[in-house]
């Protein structure tokens, strides 16, 4: 019945953000409410045109990225109005790891430098497959954001030097009231960053924790043919991409590592773009919930879409109502070709803020 009343809820919210536009169909982002506050969460930004990329392997242009720049100046543009406390990408920052699309990426990312807080988990894009981050460490360094208050830091002292530098992150932030951690998870994290990461977590279990990594739900098993990536069973993938050996699959990060803190109540990924959406409920150790929730719509920017999401937390009702977008016309998604559910793209996840 609950659930019933809070679906209803939503959507006379997204009536009324249509009524909104004069009747046109097109639906609108719905303006914040007081109380609330939103995390924007940019998918994978492989759109990259020009010189070396791999849409364009002939060009000799300037490389540079439409879709990336829409979506950050989106946000710049309504940190405001959409109460957006912090901005997280899911990785697959790049298309491929070359410096030209690395200074692109990071002319976009500057946008949000100073204003909001940020910060990136790695993709199997923006890594070597030894799991080596130079161009993102030289890129997006840990010493960009020293000083920072919300910056809580990165691996050190007896690690890899591939996992520090920024390579893996935390940071710290409040909003409504709520005090959070978040983690940005390099793909595939070895064992000593997931024991760096229990401590984090450990040392703020006062604190409300979202994790992103940038691989986690997809195709079970890892395909053998291409249909099996639409097809296939899907869940938390049991499959890894970079690290070799010493990698591990999102299904051994959840049990060596996720699964094992109270207070972690949502997981964020991108990766699997012919997956585009995709969401389930899981229970950690301590029987509460946690939302894993993927993004990822790179397979349909050829159509000129450009969707991007807003997680937007409402404590006093004890939900996160999450919103796709397109960043160029602020149009919500109604669907796509491969995911045509409006309810894959729009919805809402329950979560306590708020009473006893």
């Amino acid at each position: 019945m609950v659930h019933a009343i809070r679906r209803t809820l939503f959507l006379l919210t997204a009536l009324v953000a249509t009524s909104a536009t004069g009747g046109s169909g097109e639906e609108r982002l719905p303006p914040s409410s007081e109380g609330s506050f939103s995390i924007a969460v940019i998918p994978d930004t492989q759109a990259y045109r020009g010189r070396g990329a791999k849409a364009t392997p002939l060009s000799l242009a300037p490389v540079t990225n439409a879709i990336f720049d829409a979506h950050t100046q989106w946000i710049v543009d309504n940190l405001d109005a959409q109460r957006i406390v912090f901005v997280s990408h899911v990785g697959d920052i790049v298309d491929r790891n070359e410096p030209e699309q690395w200074a692109v990426a990071r002319q976009a990312m500057d946008r949000l430098h100073g204003r909001v807080p940020y910060a990136i988990a790695l993709g199997n894009h923006d890594l070597k497959a030894s799991g080596d981050a130079a161009l993102f460490q030289k890129h997006f360094p840990a010493e960009r954001f020293v000083g920072v208050p919300w910056y809580g830091g990165t691996p050190s002292a007896g690690l890899d030097a591939r996992y520090g530098n920024n390579a893996n992150s935390f940071q710290l932030f409040s909003a409504g009231g709520l005090d959070f951690v978040m983690l940005h998870l390099e793909c595939n994290a070895p064992d000593p960053v997931l024991q760096w990461a229990d401590k984090v977590l450990a040392e703020h279990a006062s604190r409300r924790a979202i994790v992103a990594s940038h691989m986690n739900l997809g195709p079970l098993a890892q395909p053998k043919k291409p249909d099996d990536y639409f097809a296939a069973p899907k869940g938390r993938m049991q499959w890894k991409k970079v690290h070799g050996a010493a990698g591990n699959t999102p299904q051994q990060m959840w049990d060596k590592c996720f699964r094992r803190h109270a207070n972690v109540f949502l997981i964020l990924s991108g990766d699997q773009s012919r997956t585009q959406a995709l969401r389930q409920v899981s229970q950690n150790d301590a029987g509460r919930p946690v939302h894993e929730v993927l993004s990822d719509y790179m397979a349909t920017t050829g159509s000129g879409d450009c969707w991007m999401r807003i997680c937007r937390f409402l404590p006093a009702e004890n939900r996160i109502d999450v919103f796709t977008i397109d960043s160029r016309t602020g149009q919500l998604c109604p669907g796509t070709k491969l995911v045509p559910q409006r309810d894959a793209h729009q919805f809402s996840l329950p979560y306590r803020m708020s009473g006893a």
